[in-house]
C-alpha cells in the first residue's frame, strides 16, 4: 500500500539575524490510509515544526531540503493556489490549546461556518450553519442558538475543545493533523479528548498525524509512533512495540519517566538547536554514550517487525 503522506529526508533550518539553526535533520516518516501516526517527544523538539511543515504554514525565514509528498505528489512543488484546495479540506488540522486557536471576539458558530465556507464545503452561511449544528450535536455539543451565538471565553475548556475538532473535522479530510490535543486541560478531558478522536477516526477513517508527549494519549490511540529526540526521528515502529520494547536510549528513558513506571527521569536537559553536540543529539544524555557515539551521528537501522531505531548501540538495550 502506497504511504498517504511521505516525508523524506526532511532537512529545516531557521535563519535569524543572519544565523542558520538547524532544527529538523534528516526526518523521514509515512503515513498509510487509515492510519494514526503518533509523533512523541518532549516540549521544544521539533514535533510541531514537522506538522506545520506538513501543512506549508513555514515562514520566510526557512530554509528547507527533502520532500513532503501526499498522495505521491511533493506538495511544496505544488503552487500556493494548488495546495490551498488541498488545505482545511483535504489536509486538515487541529491546532493546540483552544483558548488560542480560537478568536475570542467571534461567535463559536460563526467561527465554525466560515471555516465549511473556506473550505468550501458549504457555499452561503445558511447552509454552513446548517452542516455546524450536525457536526456541533455528533461531538456532544449543543446545537442551539444560545450556543451557537457563545463566544469562546464563555465556554468551558472542553467545549471548547471540541469546537476546534469540529472545525478540523468540517471537510471530512482524509489526513488530520492533530497538535497537543491534550496539552492544559485536566485529565478528564484529556481523556474525553483522545476518546473521541479515536471514535471519530473509526467514523471518518482519517489518517492523522498525532502530535503529543502524552504517552498514554499515543498508546490509546496511535497504529505505530515515531519518537523525536531535539529534530530527529530516534525510533518509530507499532505503537505497542514501541511502548513495551523501546531500542532508543531516550525511548527508554520516556518510558522510565511515566507515573506507572517509577517516574524515574532523565538526567540533563536537551541541547539548543544552537549547541548541538557533534555525534549523537542525545549522547550527552545518554549513560550508554561512548567516544564513538560523541563523535558519530548514527544511521538508522531496522530489527524485526519494521522497528527502526537511530542509535550505534541501541538494539542491545532491548
Amino acid at each position: 500500500m502506497a504511504p498517504l503522506l511521505q516525508i523524506e529526508n526532511l532537512n529545516l533550518d531557521f535563519v535569524i539575524n543572519r544565523e542558520k539553526i538547524h532544527i529538523l535533520n534528516r526526518v523521514s516518516l509515512e503515513i498509510y490510509p487509515h492510519e494514526v501516526l503518533a509523533l512523541i517527544g518532549e516540549t521544544g523538539c521539533g514535533k510541531s515544526v514537522t506538522g506545520n511543515a506538513v501543512l506549508r504554514l513555514m515562514q520566510n525565514n526557512v530554509l528547507m531540503e527533502g520532500s513532503v509528498r501526499y498522495k505521491g505528489r511533493d506538495i511544496y512543488a505544488m503552487s500556493e493556489e494548488e495546495f490551498r484546495l488541498l488545505r482545511g479540506r483535504e489536509i486538515a488540522a487541529i491546532p493546540q490549546s483552544p483558548g488560542t486557536a480560537l478568536n475570542p471576539l467571534m461567535k463559536i458558530g460563526f467561527q465554525a461556518s466560515e471555516a465549511a465556507i473556506g473550505a468550501k464545503v458549504e457555499k452561503d452561511n445558511k447552509t454552513a450553519a446548517f452542516l455546524v449544528r450536525r457536526i456541533f450535536r455528533k461531538l456532544g455539543l449543543p446545537d442551539n442558538d444560545h450556543f451557537f451565538q457563545s463566544y469562546p471565553w464563555s465556554l468551558s475548556g472542553g467545549m471548547c475543545q471540541r469546537a476546534l475538532i469540529s472545525i478540523g473535522i468540517i471537510a471530512k479530510p482524509n489526513l488530520l493533523i492533530v497538535d497537543e490535543p491534550t496539552k492544559a486541560i485536566d485529565w478528564a478531558l484529556r481523556r474525553e479528548a483522545v476518546e473521541l478522536l479515536g471514535k471519530l477516526r473509526l467514523e471518518t477513517g482519517s489518517s492523522m498525524l498525532f502530535i503529543t508527549h502524552d504517552i498514554s494519549a499515543a498508546r490509546h490511540i496511535a497504529d505505530r509512533i515515531a519518537v523525536m529526540y531535539c529534530g530527529e526521528i530516534v525510533e518509530t515502529g507499532l505503537a505497542e512495540e514501541v511502548i513495551n520494547n523501546p531500542l532508543h536510549p531516550y525511548t527508554i528513558g520516556l518510558m522510565n519517566a511515566q507515573p506507572s513506571r517509577g517516574f524515574h527521569c532523565i538526567n540533563g536537559f536537551m541541547p539548543s538547536f544552537r549547541q548541538l553536540p557533534p555525534g549523537c543529539r542525545f549522547s550527552n544524555r545518554c549513560e550508554y554514550a561512548d567516544a564513538r557515539c560523541k563523535t558519530h551521528e548514527p544511521e538508522t537501522s531496522v530489527s524485526d517487525k519494521e522497528h527502526k531505531v537511530k542509535c550505534l548501540r541501541g538494539k542491545q538495550y532491548a
